[in-house]
């Protein structure tokens, strides 16, 4: 079994903001080139095996046990993700990893308005 690794607060800090300002630049842009700077931080942690992914617009089931949802809207089938609170943060490659931190979200049915939600981001 392979042992949970045990990264230090500071450093799912920074990965939890470089998120929030992905996603910021995202919907106000990116006039003074911020996203070059992200990049390279996101590379230095990538050579320490850290990375995140934001799960966004992906399929939600019940099974995925790298997210904790909340169900918004009423229906439950045909989730999608909605709102990322938290990203998905994993230690190791891009081929093979293990999380670290779970990612937060919002889902919602795509017969209750998600499809349009998502396309809005």
């Amino acid at each position: 079994m392979i042992q949970q690794p045990t990264v230090p607060k500071w450093a799912l800090g920074i990965l939890n903001n470089l998120c929030d300002i992905e996603k910021k630049l995202d919907i106000y842009g990116d006039s003074s080139n911020v996203r070059r700077n992200v990049e390279r931080i996101k590379e230095l942690l990538e050579d320490e095996q850290l990375f995140f992914e934001n799960p966004l617009g992906e399929k939600f089931t019940e099974t995925r046990t790298d997210l904790e949802a909340t169900i918004t809207g009423e229906g439950t089938e045909k989730l999608y993700v909605v709102e990322v609170i938290k990203p998905i943060v994993r230690y190791g490659t891009k081929k093979f990893s293990v999380v670290v931190q779970k990612g937060i979200v919002v889902v919602q049915s795509k017969e209750n308005g998600a499809e349009k939600e998502i396309n809005n981001v």
